[in-house]
This record gives C-alpha cells, sequence and structure tokens, in this order.
C-alpha cells in the first residue's frame, strides 16, 4: 500500500506487515536499526569486473550447453526407445499407502532470487547532437583483457595498455559500427517507439525462444517472460513533438504499460531533457503475484538538482523487492575527466542510492565510466583469434557521448551484497550496450542499454 511518511513527507511503498506511518529510511533514525548494508565503495575498487566476467560468461555458456546436451538425449532416449519396441506396456508400479501429514510445514528455501531485465533508451532533447553522429558515423574496436584494468588491440595483444588510455581517442584498428546515414525527424520518432523497442531487443535476447513460449501460453507465461526479455523499461530525454506513449507494443507477444514518469511524479513542467518515463511489461494470465510501483527521487547535482525515476518489483508472497533507478546525472558530470573526481563523484551518486535503498542505477551518467566497476558496458562480448594466433575473450566497443570520444553511457550497483548480473542470452553476455540508429537513421547520440540483475535473498 501507498503512505505518506510523516517524518520526510514522501509517498512510499509499504507491505501491509510494515509501519503505516513512516518509510523504511525513517524507520532507521527512530527505532532498533535492522541489518546494515555494506556502502558501495569504488574510491579502493581494485578487483577487475571483466575478469570476473569472463569467468562468469564460461561458466553460463558450460550451464547452457549441458541444459541442450540433457534435452537431446532425453528426447532422442525416448524416441529410440518407442522404435525398437512400440508395443511393449509397461506394468504399473505395485501401489503402496500414502500417509498425508497435513501439519508438516513447508521449508523455506535457503535462498531465493529475484531477476530484473531492464533496458534504458536514451533519445536527444536537447542541442540534436544525434545529427552530428549521422553525420560521421560511430565507429568501433576490438579490446582483449590483459588482466586488471589492462587492455589490448586485438590486433596487437602485446600492446597493452591501461583501460583508461584508449579514451578521448579513436580505438585502435577500428572499424564502423553505423554508417554515416540521415537521422529520424521527431514525427518519425514518435510513429516508431515500438520499432526501436523491438530492435534493442531482438538484438539482445533469444527472440524464438520467448515467440515460442508465448506461442504455448503456459500458466505462468508471464514469469518465465520476464527472464527472457526486459521487463523494466526507461524512455528518456522525451523530444517536444515525440511525447512518450502511455503503451509500448513491440510486438503481438510483449505489451509494456507506463508505470509513472518524472513529469507525473515529480514535476509537472519538467524540461524534455530531464524527462523520464518507465514501462512494465504487462501481466499476463495474472499469476505472476508481482506488484510494480513507480517513485521519484531528487538530488543535488553539480549545477541543478537530478530527478530519479525508479521502479520496484515487488513480490509480496515473500517480502521482498528489487528497485532499479533510471538517471540522467547532471550535465556537469562531462567536466569529470580525471579519475579522482570521476571516483569521487560516483561514490557520493551511489551513497544517494544506498540511503534510499535503491539497489542499482542505469543510465545518462554523463561522465567517463569505461573503467569503473559496474560502468563498463560493450558492445559485443566474444571470442575471437588475436594477432598471436589464439583464441583471446573480446570486448566490440564504442563511444557512446556526442563527440564519440567518452563512455557515458553505464550503471551502478549499489547493494552490492545482494545484487549481481546474469547472462541474458547463450554467449554469456549480462549487460549489453546497443546502437542508436532504426534502420540505419539515428536517432539518439548515446545508445541504448540493457542489463539483467538478479538480486539474492538468504
Amino acid at each position: 500500500m501507498l503512505i505518506q511518511c510523516r517524518r520526510c513527507h514522501r509517498k512510499v511503498f509499504v507491505f501491509q506487515f510494515e509501519s503505516k506511518t513512516l518509510c523504511k529510511s525513517c524507520l532507521t533514525h527512530v527505532a532498533k536499526p535492522g541489518p546494515i548494508r555494506k556502502k558501495p565503495s569504488y574510491v579502493d575498487l581494485k578487483k577487475s569486473p571483466h575478469d570476473a566476467r569472463i569467468q562468469k560468461t564460461f561458466k553460463s555458456m558450460k550451464q547452457a550447453r549441458r541444459e541442450q546436451v540433457r534435452l537431446r538425449r532425453s528426447a532422442s532416449g525416448s524416441l529410440l526407445s518407442a522404435l525398437l519396441d512400440p508395443v511393449r506396456e509397461s506394468s504399473p508400479p505395485p501401489s503402496q499407502m500414502m500417509t498425508l501429514d497435513d501439519t508438516a510445514s513447508i521449508p523455506e528455501p535457503s535462498v531465493m532470487t529475484l531477476q530484473c531485465m531492464t533496458l534504458f533508451i536514451p533519445f536527444d532533447a536537447g542541442k540534436k547532437f544525434y545529427k552530428d553522429n549521422a553525420k560521421q558515423g560511430t565507429f568501433q574496436g576490438n579490446l582483449v583483457p590483459t588482466g586488471g584494468f589492462n587492455f589490448a588491440p586485438l590486433q596487437n595483444v602485446g600492446g597493452f595498455q591501461p583501460l583508461a588510455a584508449f579514451n578521448t581517442k579513436p580505438y585502435p584498428h577500428h572499424t564502423p559500427f553505423e554508417k554515416k546515414s540521415g537521422f529520424l525527424e521527431e514525427d518519425d520518432v514518435l510513429a516508431n517507439y515500438d520499432a526501436i523497442v523491438l530492435k534493442h531487443i531482438q538484438e539482445a535476447t533469444n527472440v524464438l525462444e520467448w515467440k515460442r513460449l508465448h506461442a504455448r501460453r503456459p500458466y505462468d507465461l508471464h514469469k518465465q517472460l520476464t527472464q527472457l526479455v526486459p521487463e523494466v523499461i526507461f524512455l528518456s530525454e522525451e523530444l517536444k513533438g515525440a511525447p512518450f506513449p502511455d503503451e509500448l507494443r513491440p510486438c503481438p507477444e510483449l505489451t509494456y504499460r507506463r508505470i509513472g514518469s518524472i513529469r507525473t511524479l515529480l514535476d509537472p513542467d519538467v524540461d524534455p531533457k530531464n524527462e523520464i518515463s518507465a514501462y512494465v511489461l504487462r501481466d499476463e494470465m495474472f499469476s505472476s503475484q508481482v506488484l510494480y510501483e513507480a517513485r521519484g527521487l531528487i538530488r543535488q547535482g553539480v549545477n541543478h538538482p537530478e530527478k530519479w525515476l525508479c521502479v520496484q518489483k515487488i513480490v509480496p508472497e515473500y517480502r521482498v523487492y528489487f528497485e532499479v533507478a533510471g538517471v540522467h546525472l547532471d550535465a556537469g558530470y562531462t567536466g569529470h575527466t580525471k579519475d579522482d573526481k570521476k571516483h569521487k563523484a560516483l561514490e557520493e551518486v551511489a551513497r544517494f542510492a544506498h540511503d534510499n535503498n535503491v539497489d542499482v542505477l542505469l543510465g545518462d551518467l554523463n561522465m567517463d565510466s569505461f573503467e569503473l566497476g559496474g560502468g563498463f558496458f560493450p558492445n559485443r562480448f566474444s571470442f575471437q583469434e588475436g594477432s598471436d594466433g589464439n583464441i583471446h575473450p573480446t570486448y566490440t566497443v564504442s563511444h557512446s557521448n556526442t563527440n564519440a570520444k567518452n563512455n557515458y553511457m553505464g550503471g551502478i550497483i549499489v547493494n552490492q551484497e545482494q545484487v549481481d548480473t546474469e547472462s541474458i542470452n547463450l554467449l554469456g553476455e549480462d549487460t549489453r550496450s546497443l546502437s542508436r540508429t532504426l534502420n540505419d537513421h539515428f536517432y539518439s547520440d548515446h545508445p541504448a542499454i540493457m542489463a539483467n540483475y538478479v538480486k539474492s535473498f538468504r
């Protein structure tokens, strides 16, 4: 239910068994504190997320291959027995007396996970920088992680450098990622919101699998779909001539309903550059037992207040929730080019999210997050042959800002004690940086990004 906190006067969602007068943040100040979540720290970050990503990719690929082999063996085994002895009838097992203990309690699981795949699509409501991108196109390069934050070009595996050295300049041996082309006018964007969403979903997920699932229409269709397609979608920077729709229907199998926006929750007169709308996958067959709630947060940035849009995925049956914030941080962060300033800024952003019980944030960070934990989103992660003749894990990356020299699109996992990422597809990609074009026509100066989060409860 929604209540208005008597201490901070914010409207927040609480469960039936929780306080009806104070929000969770205010309760920590007036009641006995519960378990304290560890605050995120990026200043002394030494563990490379790229090393962990490679290990996770190997694990997910092996698991997918193992499941495919298991299914293939079970199917072929049953078919073979039917062909060899089609008339044999197996005798039924002997009957046994069954007793039912209706007083026994069902044991609770020791570990429960809550998944939330999220897609963030930015547009360009400001100075139309995407038109400049259309004139020059964008490029990509292949980089091989060589341990820690050192990377090397695929064509020169021995020439590794710190990851930051590959920013603010073209990538070595780069190739076209999005060719020079035209751009979409606002009327074209208005007419193609669904097509833009569908393109990104098709690019990052296993299309055949979720289409096949929808054709079967199982009772728990919504629950299974959320494991295969984005469950939450953010649209950012609303164009004046192309207001965000109330519903997204990228294809007959997927429908998303809008549950909130900056304009409806925080500021009716919000600048289009700061407008964000949130959409969630509409329930199918009403068996999901999942609630969604949107709320807004205001944080003071460098030059002006930032307006965050947060979506809570709530499972009342198990009294758990997951919260992701779609953000467009203050443009003043574009001047944060030195590592210490970026680390300090991310520390402040993460601390604010932590204090407001936000698990993760995703969007336009307006600062180069390429070499920071939680802020690196590759265009593609694969295994390719390098200059030494060996196969290497390879990031195919492109810059994601106006001048095509920095990487502004990213995310931060705030609740590092409980939240991690999982694979989106069979390639083992847990996060994806997507394109900024539709039918080779630019609609934004930033690429869309997708992340698949999972929160664990014990």
